[in-house]
């Protein structure tokens, strides 16, 4: 696979079909295009590994032909305003949210419903279920939530003297809104949606913690290196580089934390929380997709001294120091000493 082509499996999923009916594409979900050019197999949308612009990669025997839009779009004559041109436009939109695009597929939900166009699992959902519901009988006790470390956040959720207080929350909440107790089922359904986009921000952290690990073993990697090797210079320019990141991701965090922490205005305005938490789950997924390709590499590395951990520090430094660059002098403390460049 060349060095600059996205894997495979980015593509949305489409839409839930009606039962025993199959969903035929169409233009307004799909991305049917006209000219010939958009036909030759194996050809795919993607962001240039350089410069992060919309690029069509084209296979050419056993090499790759590379076109930005606007060469595409100049070079085989596609007019202005054709249903092509709209297309690339959409296909534009949505690399932030995929990162392969292929003639024929379906178009990322965010951009059709605003829904997410990747899945989380059970234990992401399982995981934000519980929140909510530790936060929904704190709140009728008057109190806040002690923690926010999952396993103690899911022990809570279990614990029965929370579980068996849900629905009198609910009620209790339904009351503070003036729908009266008996909507509290009403009250229950708002929750049900929060915590369906909640579950994305779950999985999100899930990510995020991977990322944190790359930090930690580049860390790790200076330690093995030592402050008398060369090397170590080279891993505390990564190390400096990725606290920005780091530091933005956790900020990032933080805030929607901080916002779905009052779990009466969420419930009454779940309207507007929900448009505010899918706003951060797509800032955060395009984010993160930048660590894609990197994060597998660093799971399966061993801290140690070697030419793997070498050239995987110099990818990874490639990778930041185009998307995360400072101006200022290099600094990181190996082992007591300030190492600096």
């Amino acid at each position: 696979m060349p060095a600059d082509e996205p894997p495979a499996g980015g593509t949305a999923p489409d839409a839930a079909p009606t039962p025993g009916v199959a969903a035929a594409p169409s233009e307004s979900t799909h991305f049917l295009f006209q000219h010939k050019v958009f036909t030759i197999p194996r050809a795919y949308f993607g962001l240039s590994k350089d410069t992060r612009e919309p690029t069509y990669y084209v296979p050419l025997g056993d090499i790759q032909g590379v076109l930005s839009l606007p060469q595409l779009v100049s070079g085989f004559d596609i007019a202005a305003g054709s249903s092509d041109a709209k297309l690339l436009e959409v296909v534009e939109k949505g690399l932030a949210y995929v990162r392969r695009i292929q003639p024929g597929d379906s178009i990322p939900r965010e951009l059709l419903d605003g829904t997410a166009s990747w899945a989380v699992e059970d234990k992401d959902r399982m995981l934000a279920e519980s929140r909510m519901r530790v936060q929904l009988v704190t709140w009728l006790a008057g109190k806040e939530v002690g923690s926010s470390d999952p396993a103690e956040i899911l022990k809570l959720a279990n614990d029965p003297a929370i579980r068996d207080r849900v629905q009198e929350a609910a009620g209790e909440l339904a009351q503070r809104l003036g729908l009266g107790a008996a909507r509290a089922t009403d009250i229950l359904f708002r929750i049900e949606r929060l915590v369906r986009e909640l579950s994305y921000i779950e999985a999100l952290r899930d990510r995020f913690a991977s990322i944190k690990m790359i930090g930690m073993k580049l860390i790790q990697l200076g330690g093995a290196y030592g402050p008398d090797r060369g090397f170590s210079q080279d891993i505390s320019r990564v190390v400096t580089l990725i606290k920005k990141p780091l530091a933005e991701y956790d900020g990032l965090f933080r805030k929607l934390d901080a916002r779905t922490a009052k779990i009466l205005e969420m419930v009454r305005d779940h309207e507007a929380y929900i448009e505010a938490i899918r706003a951060v789950r797509d800032d955060m997924h395009k984010r993160f997709m930048l660590w894609d390709e990197l994060i597998p590499r660093w799971q399966a590395l061993a801290v140690e001294v070697g030419s793997t951990a070498e050239t995987l520090v110099r990818t990874t430094y490639g990778v930041v120091v185009r998307h995360f660059p400072q101006d200022q002098g290099w600094g990181l403390t190996f082992g007591g000493v300030d190492k600096r460049s």
